[in-house]
């Protein structure tokens, strides 16, 4: 009979938790979207901040920055009302 050898677990990093489904991070996914579907037609950035009615700084914010990263900005974020 041959000894039974333990085998470790895999480390494995907690995952972590899912945004809750405030404004800013339902209106973040939403932009980060809306943002590339119209680049990928071929709009130009100022065409799109005309479209979307956002700043063009914000257009390409959008355009050149990750989601997560964008999505941790909105995580961070104070919620607007103090819940009572």
């Amino acid at each position: 009979m041959r000894p039974t050898v333990a085998v470790p677990e895999p480390n494995i990093a907690p995952q972590p938790t899912a945004l809750p489904r405030t404004a800013i991070v339902v209106r973040t996914r939403q932009r980060h979207q809306d943002v590339h579907e119209l680049l990928d037609q071929g709009r130009t950035l100022s065409a799109i901040a005309r479209r979307l009615r956002l700043d063009r700084k914000t257009v390409r914010r959008f355009e050149n920055t990750d989601l997560e990263v964008l999505m941790a900005s909105a995580r961070d974020r104070r919620p607007g009302l103090i819940a009572r």
